[in-house]
């Protein structure tokens, strides 16, 4: 008899274990899609937590969490409206709630203070305790007849069952580029396409242009996307180019790249150091150093869904077998359409 109440206990327990973990569980793989800037998948899996059944294992500190981490991959899917909406719905169940620093780059900060601080949080008072009335003397009314039973609530909808498997997407992005190379002994325009291919933090860039003065110049990086706002990067690059005769530059190049919103998510601008670890020309021939950088600024809020981008490079290298220095200097403009 107890070996049957003991195994009957663990056949009900089970079920209650499982469901107890699952919105934990749908918790964690959406902060790990949104760690590896799967934006998409982190949203629906947030938005799948905070709705039924599983809303109801959350407590409010991890339903403010949900919350924060859903802003915040609204944001960086070019949803502001959404992350705004949000914000509000976070500022109203947890007001004293913060972006933590170490996981939440300054502009969600600033998105999120801005939400707070138009948001006006209303608290409700309890009414004032009525006086007490001399029952001797005014005696009390009769109590009002009962109010009718309320009809009862309708069946919860069926518990769904945590995703086992986050789905992995790769993304692929293709863009025309115009360039303008200016350098000591002339300048050059050229026009080429410039491509990514994106697996979660990994993403493979290729840029390839030629135009005036038999200028040809390609270049491939390896990215690695350490958060929203910062990557790093590494890859060749070689330019080709006639002064009268065809010179040619070829360099390793390991760079840092920041990211910043600079009006909401429509506009965003970057800034990019690189260094050589390796430089090679052919006139004269010899190998040096080099050092450069590029700012640039993005902008799809002008002919969605097409995207604008303008960025201005300045490189300078230094030969040391023919005491040779040379500066570079960029303006690219480049044209792409966001997929949807």
């Amino acid at each position: 008899m107890k070996f049957t109440l003991v195994a009957l206990f663990l056949f009900l327990a089970a079920p209650l274990g499982a469901q107890g973990k699952s919105a934990s569980n749908t918790m964690a793989q959406a902060v790990r899609a949104y760690q590896d800037l799967e934006f998409d998948v982190a949203a629906r899996l947030l938005r799948r937590v905070r709705a039924p059944p599983l809303a109801a294992e959350l407590k409010d500190a991890e339903r403010a969490r949900a919350l924060m981490y859903l802003g915040a991959a609204e944001h960086y899917r070019g949803r502001p409206d959404s992350a705004i909406a949000v914000f509000r719905r976070l500022v109203a169940l947890a007001p004293d709630q913060r972006p933590d620093t170490l996981i939440f780059p300054p502009e969600i900060s600033r998105l999120y203070d801005g939400v707070r601080g138009s948001t006006t949080v209303v608290a409700v008072a309890a009414p004032p305790r009525q006086a007490t009335v001399d029952t001797q003397s005014h005696p009390s009314p009769p109590p009002p007849p009962p109010p009718p039973a309320p009809a009862p609530p309708p069946p919860p909808p069926p518990p769904q069952p945590p995703p086992s498997h986050v789905p992995t997407r790769v993304t692929a992005t293709v863009a025309g580029l115009v360039t303008n190379v200016r350098t000591g002994s002339g300048a050059s325009t050229a026009a080429g396409f410039t491509g990514s291919v994106r697996l979660r933090r990994l993403e493979l860039q290729v840029r390839y242009a030629e135009g005036s003065n038999d200028l040809v110049e390609g270049a491939l990086a390896l990215r690695v996307l350490a958060t929203p706002w910062l990557s790093l990067q590494l890859g060749p690059h070689a330019r080709r180019f006639d002064t009268p005769l065809a010179e040619r530059w070829v360099t390793w190049r390991l760079g840092a790249r920041g990211d910043v919103a600079l009006a909401g998510s429509g506009v965003r601008g970057y800034a990019m150091l690189w260094r050589t670890l390796a430089l090679d020309v052919n006139l004269p021939s010899g190998s040096g150093s080099a050092h450069g950088g590029e700012l640039g600024v993005r902008t799809d809020a002008l002919l969605r869904p097409v995207w604008l981008a303008l960025a201005y490079g300045i490189d300078q290298a230094v030969v040391r077998d023919a005491n040779r220095h040379e500066t570079v200097k960029t303006l690219t403009l480049t044209v792409g359409v966001n997929r949807r």
